[in-house]
Parts: C-alpha cells; sequence; structure tokens
C-alpha cells in the first residue's frame, strides 16, 4: 500500500526502454523477492522456534506473514500485465488483496511495541485499550474509504491517478472527499502505528528539554549522548532487575527505534508527495493526455516505487537482527549466536535467489507466480532444515547432559567404591547407548590402583576376552581424523610423533558367527595410556565419525576423571581415619604413660616423704638428710603435675564412637564437657535443642567427621594457645551453631589471639589448614577471624545443598 500512494513527480517522460533505467523494474522486483523471502524466513522461524502458547508469538507470526503476503502480492503486480487476466488472478484481484497487509501490518507493529512497553512501564496499561482502539478505528476508515473511492478500485485506476492525475470523483467539497481523505488518513494511521509507541509526548519534552540544556549550557561528549538516552527512555525499572523477554528487548530497543524511525522517514516521504498530488487534483490538472492503454508502471512510480521497497528492506534487517540476536517475539531462550549465522547466510542467499529470479524473469519471460512459489516453499524448507539442525543439536545437548553437569564430587562421600562405579557404569550405558548408538562396547581402565571395565552387552554380542582379540585382530586403516575436530591434550601436543599411536583404529571381531569391524579408541593424558574403548558396530550400521571418536574420548575421559576424583576422596578419608587411629593410639599412649610413669613416680614421692616423717630426729643430720628426700619428692610431684597438665590437653577422643552414639552436637557438647572441663574459665553453649536436632538429622556420617574433627581441632588449639603466656588468664569459650540456611558452627575465645602469641606458645597452624582443606573438598569452608588480644573465632561453614 505505501508504494502505491505516490504522485507524479520527475522523470515523466523519460523512456524505460533506453539506457540504464531498463533495469530499474528488474532492481525493484529483486528487491521485492528479497523482502518476500526474508519476512518469510523470520515468519517460519518464529513459528517454529518460539513460544507457540505466548499471544506475542502468535501476532508476530501473523505480522510476518501478512508483510510476506504483501511483497508476494507486490511482486506480481510490478511485473505482470496492468488489466486482464494473465493467470488465476487478476491484477484487480491482488490489489484488493495488498490492502490486507498494508493496513494489517502498521497495526500488528503498533500492537506488539505496546505489549513490550506495558512490560516495562505499567502506566502503559491504562492507555493500551483506547490506543489499540484509536488505530483500529482509524485503519477501518481507511479501508472502507478505499472501498468507497471509485479512483482506487482496481490497480490500473490508481496507476493512472498517481501518475496523470486521472480524477474520477468530483472535488467542489474536497475536504470531505474521500480521494483527499484517503492518503491523508493513511500517512496519519502508518506514521502513528510506526511511533506511537516510541515517541510518546512525554519522551519528546524530556528530549528536547535536554537538548536546551545542552545547548545552553554548551556540553558535549559521551556525557550528552547517556543523558540523551536516560531522557528518551526514561525507564522506572533498572537493567538489572529486568528479566526475560524484557531484558532482551531492553536491548534490541535500539535497532527497532531505527526500524521505527525509518518507516517515519517511508511516511514522511510518502507525505510530501502525497501533498503535491493533492494540489494537481485540486486544481483538476492533468500531467499530460491519459493513455488509453497503460501497459507499464511510469517511471515516477517506479522510483517512488524502489524508494519504499529499498527502505522496507533496510527494517527487514533490523527486525529481523533483533529477532534472531535478541529471540524478540519467540519468547524462550534460543541458540542465538547460531541463529545469527544462519540470518546472515538467509540474507545472502535470498539476495543471490532474488537476483536470479528477477534476472530469469527477463530474460525468459517465464511465469513468476510459479517461481515465487517454489521460492516460498525452498524458504520455509531452510527454514525448517535450520530448526530442526537446532532442534537436533539440543537433543544432542540433553543426551549429553550426565556428562556436561557436574558429577557433584561431595557426592562420593556418602557412598562407597561399588556405587560409585554402578554410578560411572550406568553414564556407560548411556554415552552407548543413546549417544554412540552402538551395539556393544567395552571401557577397559589401565590407570589407577584397581584395574576395572565397563561393559554393555559385551559379554552377550562380543564373548572374546580383550587379550585375545587384541592378538586376533587384523588392523585395518586408521581412523583419519581432521585437525578442525580432533582435540588434543597438551601431553598429546607434545608427543606430535606418537599421534597415530593415539588415534582411534579398527580390527575385526566375530559377534554372533559374524565378522564384524570393532573400533578401538585408546584414551591419552598427561600420564600416558589410561583406558582404552572398544565400541561394536552401530545400530544402524554406519561408521563412527571422527566427531563420534572426539566425543567418545571426551566422556571416556570424564568418567576416568569421575573415578580418580573418587579415588582421591577415599584416600582423603583413610588418611581421616589414620588420623583417628593416631588419636586412639595417643590416648592409650598416655594412659600407658600414666600407668607406668606417672603413677609410680607419685608413689615413690609418698613413699619419700612418708619415709622423711618417720625417720625425723632432732639432730642436725637427720634433718638436713629429710629436707633432701621433701625436696627430692615436691621436685618429682612438680613434674608429674606439669607432665598431667601436657596430657590434659594433648588428649583426644574417639570421635566416631561419639557421634554414632550422641550425634553431632550432642558429641561436641559431651566433648567440652569431658574433655575440656579444665581447659576454659568459662563456656557458652548458644545452641538450640531444636538446631542440634536438626543438625544430626541433616549432616551424613562423612561430613558429620570432617565437622566435628575440625571443632575438636578449634578447641584444642584454643585450649592450649588462649591464655599465651599467661598460665592465670581468665579464658572463656563460646560455640554457636546454626542451620538456616547452611549448617555453620562457630568456635569463639576471648584469649590473647593468634597474633599476640609466641613462638613457645603458638603452633605451625597446620592442623586448621589441614580441616580447611578437607572441608574445601566436601564443598565447605573454614575461616578464622583474629586480633591481638581479642581472641580468636573459627567458623566452619557447609552448605545444606550438598546433602541433597
Amino acid at each position: 500500500m505505501t508504494n502505491n500512494l505516490i504522485l507524479a513527480f520527475i522523470y515523466r517522460n523519460l523512456d524505460l526502454t533506453q539506457g540504464p533505467l531498463r533495469f530499474l523494474p528488474t532492481f525493484v522486483l529483486a528487491l521485492s523477492i528479497f523482502n518476500l523471502i526474508a519476512f518469510l524466513w523470520l515468519a517460519c522461524t518464529v513459528w517454529l522456534n518460539g513460544d507457540r502458547r505466548s499471544l506475542i508469538a502468535q501476532v508476530g507470526v501473523i505480522g510476518l506473514s501478512l508483510s510476506a503476503l504483501f511483497f508476494f502480492a507486490h511482486s506480481l503486480l510490478i511485473s505482470g500485465p496492468l488489466s486482464g487476466t494473465s493467470g488465476v488472478v487478476s491484477p484487480d484481484d491482488l490489489w484488493h488483496l495488498i490492502w490486507l497487509p498494508a493496513l494489517g501490518v502498521p497495526y500488528i507493529w503498533f500492537l506488539i511495541g505496546l505489549h513490550y512497553a506495558v512490560q516495562l512501564n505499567e502506566k502503559w496499561k491504562r492507555s493500551r485499550p483506547l490506543l489499540l482502539l484509536g488505530s483500529a478505528s482509524l485503519g477501518l476508515a481507511v479501508l472502507l474509504l478505499l472501498m468507497l473511492n471509485e479512483s482506487t478500485a482496481t490497480f490500473k485506476g490508481t496507476l493512472l491517478l498517481l501518475a496523470y492525475n486521472d480524477v474520477h470523483t468530483d472535488l467542489h467539497q474536497p475536504w470531505i472527499s474521500p480521494l483527499i481523505l484517503l492518503p491523508i488518513l493513511f500517512l496519519c494511521y502508518v506514521a502513528f502505528c510506526a511511533i506511537g509507541p516510541w515517541f510518546t509526548p512525554g519522551r519528546v519534552w524530556r528530549l528536547l528539554r535536554m537538548l536546551w540544556t545542552f545547548a545552553t549550557q554548551r556540553q558535549r561528549g559521551r556525557q550528552m549522548h547517556r543523558r540523551l538516552a536516560d531522557a528518551f527512555w526514561d525507564d522506572p525499572v533498572s537493567i538489572e532487575q529486568l528479566d526475560e523477554p524484557i531484558l532482551s528487548w531492553h536491548l534490541a530497543r535500539p535497532g527497532l527505534l531505527l526500524a521505527a524511525l525509518l518507516m517515519l522517514g517511508l511516511t514522511a516521504g510518502l507525505g510530501i508527495l502525497g501533498v503535491w498530488s493533492m494540489f494537481h487534483w485540486l486544481e483538476v490538472q492533468h500531467s499530460g493526455p491519459v493513455p488509453l492503454n497503460l501497459t507499464t508502471i511510469p517511471l515516477n512510480l517506479l522510483l517512488l516505487d524502489l524508494f519504499a521497497v529499498g527502505s522496507v528492506a533496510l527494517i527487514v534487517l533490523l527486525v529481523g537482527y533483533s529477532i534472531v540476536r535478541y529471540g524478540i517475539l519467540i519468547e524462550r531462550p534460543l541458540g542465538r549466536s547460531g541463529f545469527f549465522e544462519q540470518w546472515r547466510g538467509t540474507v545472502i542467499v535470498a539476495t543471490t535467489i532474488a537476483i536470479f529470479i528477477a534476472l530469469l524473469r527477463v530474460f525468459t519471460r517465464s511465469s513468476l507466480g510459479g517461481m515465487l512459489l517454489i521460492t516460498c516453499v525452498a524458504t520455509g524448507t531452510y527454514a525448517l532444515f535450520t530448526w530442526s539442525s537446532y532442534t537436533a543439536h539440543d537433543r544432542y545437548i540433553a543426551l549429553l547432559g550426565p556428562f556436561l553437569r557436574s558429577t557433584n564430587v561431595r557426592h562420593w562421600l556418602n557412598v562407597d567404591l561399588a556405587r560409585t562405579e554402578q554410578s560411572m557404569e550406568a553414564l556407560f550405558i548411556h554415552l552407548c547407548q543413546e549417544v554412540l548408538e552402538a551395539q556393544c562396547a567395552r571401557l577397559v581402565v589401565l590407570s589407577g590402583t584397581v584395574k576395572r571395565s565397563f561393559n554393555y552387552r559385551w559379554e552377550l554380542l562380543a564373548p572374546i576376552n580383550i587379550d585375545e582379540l587384541a592378538q586376533e585382530a587384523v588392523p585395518v586403516t586408521p581412523v583419519r581424523r581432521s585437525s578442525a575436530s580432533a582435540s588434543y591434550t597438551p601431553f598429546q601436543m607434545q608427543h606430535a610423533t606418537s599421534l597415530k599411536a593415539i588415534q582411534a583404529y579398527r580390527v575385526r571381531m566375530s559377534v554372533q558367527g559374524t565378522t564384524v569391524i570393532c573400533w578401538v579408541l585408546p584414551i591419552y593424558d598427561e600420564l600416558g595410556l589410561v583406558a582404552k574403548l572398544y565400541l561394536g558396530p552401530r545400530q544402524d550400521g554406519s561408521i563412527f565419525t571422527g566427531e563420534d571418536m572426539d566425543l567418545a574420548q571426551a566422556c571416556g575421559q570424564r568418567i576416568l576423571d569421575t573415578l580418580r576424583d573418587h579415588e582421591a576422596m577415599l584416600t582423603i578419608a583413610g588418611l581421616l581415619r589414620r588420623r583417628i587411629v593416631d588419636v586412639k593410639l595417643l590416648g592409650a599412649q598416655q594412659r600407658r604413660v600414666l600407668h607406668d610413669e606417672i603413677l609410680p613416680q607419685l608413689h615413690l614421692a609418698l613413699l619419700r616423704l612418708e619415709s622423711a616423717r618417720s625417720g625425723s630426729s632432732p639432730d642436725a643430720l637427720s634433718q638436713q638428710r629429710s629436707d633432701q628426700v621433701v625436696s627430692e619428692a615436691i621436685g618429682s610431684i612438680s613434674a608429674v603435675h606439669r607432665q598431667l597438665a601436657a596430657m590434659m590437653r594433648t588428649m583426644s577422643t574417639s570421635a566416631p564412637h561419639r557421634l554414632e552414639r550422641d550425634g553431632l552436637m550432642l558429641a561436641i557438647h559431651a566433648m567440652i564437657e569431658q574433655d575440656f572441663q579444665h581447659a576454659f574459665d568459662e563456656v557458652e553453649w548458644r545452641v538450640k535443642d531444636e538446631t542440634a536436632r536438626a543438625i544430626d538429622d541433616l549432616v551424613p556420617p562423612a561430613i558429620a567427621e570432617l565437622i566435628f574433627a575440625a571443632v575438636q581441632e578449634a578447641l584444642r588449639n584454643a585450649a592450649r594457645h588462649g591464655r599465651g603466656n599467661d598460665l592465670h588468664r581468665r579464658l572463656k569459650l563460646t560455640l554457636d551453631a546454626s542451620c538456616n540456611p547452611y549448617v555453620e558452627v562457630i568456635v569463639a575465645d576471648d584469649g590473647v589471639g593468634i597474633g599476640s602469641t609466641t613462638s613457645s606458645t603458638s603452633g605451625t597452624g597446620g592442623g586448621l589448614l589441614t580441616h580447611s582443606a578437607l572441608l574445601g573438598i566436601a564443598g565447605g569452608s573454614l575461616t578464622v577471624k583474629t586480633a591481638p588480644g581479642e581472641g580468636v573465632s573459627v567458623r566452619i561453614f557447609v552448605p545444606i545443598d550438598l546433602f541433597h
């Protein structure tokens, strides 16, 4: 519609068959076909990839489809005869058909803009019904005028009116004449729909005021650009608080605003030419004799059509960029980078096809309608192929989900090695059955403390021992992997001369009496050859590609890494058990020292005191000997006292036994009351009974041992180093714990702090560092806060989500 409301201007008498102008109709046709392909591909893409339940996605598909329909009819109109019927439909039928998209597309553009404007600013919600009703009434009025106006009832009559001022209506009352009202109302309708959601009175006023401020204050540069943008958009919500799809609309607004400005520029150009044309109609002046048989579109209308179609081509590029880059109208996330590449390819292909069809039409005079139908089918097929390829890619990624997601290393602290191997075997079966689609497979692990293998239907279909298979196998051509798809570890790249040994190869094997090909994939890492993956034939009989080999190697490496992680967890757990055994041995040793050394010394000291008291005499020599015995006894008792004090501070208990019997928090409370009874002058227990029960129920045994050992180390450090050099300093201990939204245990004292301890009283800190590393592996943390003279606070933190 916008391409045909035009007027006569320069070059009216030039001949299209002379000079470069003879290619003008071909160029206009090529642009129209390009717009047809671009709009149709976008419509199919939004429908296939978007949320079909979303109303805005449905409206977007309708608008893009109507745009494609407009240029389908437009291509047939500008390339076919101006009168008569050369095919199924006549030019007048196409002219009447083009009214629907010409009036419907601007309204849908306005509706989409209002939808997202309401999402960004709730103030639009009150005025949206009136705006939609007003624009719809204006569009219906234009449609009614088109139907009542005799001069625009036919396509040829419209061309004669615009090019030669062939007026068939009485213009004695021009301002109520449909011929005058039609272009005025249509241009107002298009302009209002194009910029209605963008250039509101408030925005225009803020923009003008900001421009006036900068003009008077002479401020320039980047600051001006920023303030002008803020004044124009005036969003009530910051970008950090936006969610999809509003965030995508926010990012796409600059490009869509430029598209709206192009629509406004196109409307303004048509408006200027429309005013000029109306002056000619009011003067009832003809530009010349009206041809009796108009066979071609006049040059002035072709030039204006070129301007309009070219402007729409720029608009469709901007709209397409917003759809594929930011997901406008799709209403759900998609692979935007890949679709952006597809959009660039679509633009190039659409340009090539449009030029080819236009030239083919010129040189062969083929039926344009048939070629356009074939082009539409091919465009829909291309969009369907794009959608299916990315859908297959999404399904492929979903199949790889168990390998791409974290295997949650902390989970292995709660299970044994057998359950870990079962989980890895389930992953291996998933890889072979769903991803690689192999009939049978086997993964032989060659590294680690325990040699193990995972089988998928191997014993059922290929009951041949691996060693026998390797001896009887006949190697065939190694699998060649392209440099683009091959990915090697740094170890492999450093040993580039042995890459042939790294690549997969094939051997013959017998499956159910039939000789087939078995694919063997060695898996290497920095340790060398760590595993071999044997793959039987695929279920569909095809061969494995280089991509399949890369994928199998990556997934196999993932399984091996998980097994190594679990072995590391078992090693750490073993070290912890050894630590517990050492503590038990230390306790036994302390009891032995108490029984074998301390108690005999006390007994000897008592005997000496008793002998000194019973053998006392008045002579000086006996008195001197008694004093010496008493002094030796006092020295022995002092040494025993110091030895007992050291033993009390280093004494440890059996943590697993207490945890199993009492639970985590009760075990900690019992440890403070029994093992550290005389280590602190005051103990403040801030743990509620409900919190203690919740922690005991939530924390698994392995994590409870880690927390208990860390608390025990913190208590031992506080008892040993809290007083510093002042053994008579008053020391208070505070223990607090919480279970929402994470498990947190805080052990704090009001001692001298770490910075105030001297070398004689301070330790190496290795105990807390060890427990911090263990908690870090389990997903938690241990932090120490201290200041000289203000004590030490040890915070043990473990997230709750790793227990689920």
